[in-house]
């Protein structure tokens, strides 16, 4: 049965919320799905953010693989699994670059001990290393301060494009519950509860 209701991401919003009263350190934690230069998928846990109108947001640097693979392919997919309440909300969309003006009021959101880590492994994401001794000295060799300004290793995405949400809760004693939500063109959205 179909039927047409208003956003469904107040309750990813939600979800993260209740997660969080729960006493979880990470509800905003999800997994990333893209698809690498060799077609194989990738995915990745990362920190999420909610941008005002719902849509996820996410912050990484330009050398992490996975800016690689959204260039080339902006269609991925994004899991929140909510172990203390059995839940999960998966989103499929296409990623948009975030301006110049969020990425400001990003960085400035982290603490100070994030931004200072980040000038340090911002710029080379990813890359081999032999030990997180050479990384320490550089740390600590940063003038005060220097974490005020955002560095342009600090970029970030979002969904811009939702094409498809589904909630899922495992229930007690019962069925779990699978309700898939697609856009429609005039900004609703379609409800279709599915067998789990």
């Amino acid at each position: 049965m179909q039927r047409t209701l208003e956003h469904p991401l107040a309750r990813l919003r939600q979800w993260i919320e209740e997660e969080r009263s729960e006493g979880v350190s990470f509800p905003h934690g999800a997994v990333l799905g893209t698809l690498g230069l060799d077609g194989v998928p990738r995915t990745r846990m990362l920190g999420t953010y909610l941008c005002e109108d719902g849509a996820p947001k996410f912050y990484t640097s330009p050398s992490s693989t996975k800016v690689t693979e959204i260039h080339k392919h902006r269609q991925a997919s994004l899991t929140f699994g909510f172990q203390r309440s059995l839940r999960s909300v998966t989103i499929e969309g296409t990623l948009t670059a975030l301006g110049t003006q969020e990425l400001e009021v990003g960085w400035q959101e982290f603490d100070e001990d994030f931004r200072r880590h980040y000038l340090v492994f911002g710029p080379t994401s990813g890359s081999p290393i032999e030990s997180l001794e050479r990384l320490r000295a550089e740390r600590d060799l940063l003038s005060p301060g220097a974490e005020a300004k955002r560095p342009e290793s600090f970029i970030g995405f979002r969904f811009g494009e939702i094409h498809r949400v589904i909630f899922y809760a495992v229930m007690a004693h019962d069925f779990a519950e699978c309700e898939e939500y697609r856009p429609k063109n005039d900004g609703s959205w379609t409800k279709v509860l599915r067998v789990p």
